[in-house]
């Protein structure tokens, strides 16, 4: 391991941390590039001319450029140095994947052992890696990594071992499928888990020990795509000073996994159809072929039928992916993996950041078992690795109410404004042309209003009228309920009226 160099770029605004945090990582391992950032653009523009495998990113406030790296290279480890640190920014950070936080300025003791640290969980990355090219060991501008995972260095997550009725099908539709070359899909919504089941595909199956390559279609431009999976020889294009072999090859006898296929260009389509029929393609520039043996795996959140019927994706490619499919239901219909789920992933985040194990309250606990995860176990993932770093449950409580309560108003929006539709007057109405003309925002803004409003008054009679047990359902805080009954008048003559009436009509 101790051979191992691990690239990393220093991006800061000033010199005055540099230097330290510069020494840390060369005494952990590493080799340091130093840049001045002068905007998001020139980062991202230095970026895509180094072999990277840590960014280590000063901000100041402004995490708008995080926002910016992980759209252009989501598998980018990124460290993030915070001179002037505040809670909110610090959580708005760690929201964002973020491979550690560390707060300026550190003791000289307390850097090593954070560089070490995060140097030293890459190297054990770059230890499994298989390619014939030293330059392109973690590539930021291509994000595919050669990866080869040690099962039994890492617990499995609890969705893999069959803790689900539905999952335990998958477990057991991975074991039959794994040993064989067929192809396989993987489907389900983003963030349900589609890779972790094509490296388990790979850990189970008789290529194990040979390469297991990942490309993210989407993460990728297409006019690159092609160059990253085939390869080309020197002289090929402006700036190909040499051969470079594509991902097929590094897969060579291995596994290669195609994330986000729906995202890749008919016309490269064509050229992967090719490929997979008689496993023969060639470099760009090149005048021969090259044969390979690779076993395809392919993933997707869309409908690919969908994608074929509006012309962005090849039947005969479908037909060909699609020799078996396997469906990951999203997290919302398995709760019951959550508590599994978040006690593995508490227990994983405390020891990657070397933090004292945490866990939540029960009123945390319930809150999670309610929210619906749109962004399934990943957003699960970072919720937990928040806690993990920032601490205390307050915001993370505060989100989850946050959302729910948007949801409750969302969908009593929709409902009034069906309601609204189906009562609408006729044009020749009279009330039709009594309104002044209103903005789309406006009538947003009362729709909202209205909604809310409504949704409270519900509730607050659906609780006869306890407001504490009004608040825990509808997730805001008692004081936050107070001041909205206050607001918008909740208890004015009207509603105690109509809530007077319900009651006598109850009682008849």
């Amino acid at each position: 391991m101790a051979a191992i160099q691990v690239p990393v770029l220093l991006a800061v605004r000033d010199a005055v941390h540099s230097a330290s945090i510069a020494h840390a990582l060369r005494q952990a391992g590493a080799t340091v590039s130093t840049i001045q950032v002068r905007s998001p653009e020139h980062l991202l523009e230095e970026l895509t001319e180094r072999a990277t495998a840590l960014l280590v990113l000063e901000l100041h406030g402004d995490h708008g450029v995080v926002e910016q790296l992980r759209t252009r290279y989501p598998n980018l480890p990124v460290v993030v140095l915070l001179a002037k640190p505040s809670e909110e920014t610090a959580f708005a950070v760690s929201r964002l994947g973020a491979e550690d936080l560390w707060t300026l300025p550190l003791d000289g003791g307390m850097l090593s052992q954070r560089a070490r640290m995060v140097v030293d969980r890459l190297k054990r990355d770059l230890a499994g890696e298989h390619t014939s090219d030293p330059a392109s060991v973690i590539t930021s501008g291509a994000t595919a990594k050669v990866l080869s995972m040690d099962s039994k260095t890492m617990e499995p997550p609890p969705f893999l071992v069959g803790a689900n009725p539905r999952m335990a099908e998958i477990l057991e539709t991975i074991e039959k499928v794994a040993a064989t070359d067929v192809t396989v899909l993987i489907r389900g919504e983003s963030g349900v888990g589609k890779e972790l089941v094509a490296r388990l595909l790979y850990e189970r199956s008789v290529r194990r020990r040979k390469p297991y390559v990942k490309v993210n279609c989407a993460a990728i431009p297409n006019d690159l795509l092609e160059s990253e999976l085939f390869g080309y020889e020197a002289g090929a294009f402006t700036g190909a000073n040499r051969d470079k072999p594509g991902k097929f090859e590094l897969a060579d006898h291995g596994t290669l996994f195609l994330d986000e296929i729906a995202e890749m260009h008919p016309m490269l389509q064509a050229k992967l159809l090719h490929v997979l029929q008689d496993g023969r393609f060639s470099r760009l520039g090149a005048k021969r072929d090259i044969s390979v043996d690779v076993r395809i795996v392919c993933a997707t959140n869309k409908l690919l039928e969908q994608r074929v019927s509006e012309g962005l994706f090849r039947e005969d490619l479908l037909y060909r992916i699609n020799v078996v499919t396997i469906y990951l239901p999203p997290l919302r219909e398995r709760r019951d993996e959550i508590p599994l789920l978040t006690d593995y992933l508490l227990r994983k985040f405390a020891l990657q950041y070397d933090r004292a194990p945490q866990f939540f309250s029960a009123e945390a606990k319930e809150r999670m078992m309610e929210h619906d995860w749109p962004g399934n176990i990943r957003e699960l993932e970072n919720l937990c690795k928040r806690f993990v770093i920032v601490g205390g449950e307050t915001q993370i409580l505060r989100e989850l109410s946050d959302r729910g309560h948007a949801k409750l108003v969302a969908a009593s929006v929709a409902r009034k404004a069906e309601e609204t539709s189906a009562s609408e007057t006729s044009p020749n109405d009279s009330r039709a042309t009594a309104e002044p003309s209103l903005s789309l925002l406006e009538i947003g803004r009362r729709a909202a209003w209205e909604a809310e409003r409504r949704a409270i008054t519900d509730m607050l009679k659906a609780t006869r009228w306890n407001r504490r047990e009004a608040a825990r359902r509808l997730q805001v805080s008692y004081k936050a309920l107070l001041n909205k009954i206050k607001q918008m008048h909740v208890e004015d003559a009207d509603t105690l009226s109509s809530v007077d009436n319900t009651k006598k009509h109850s009682a008849q």
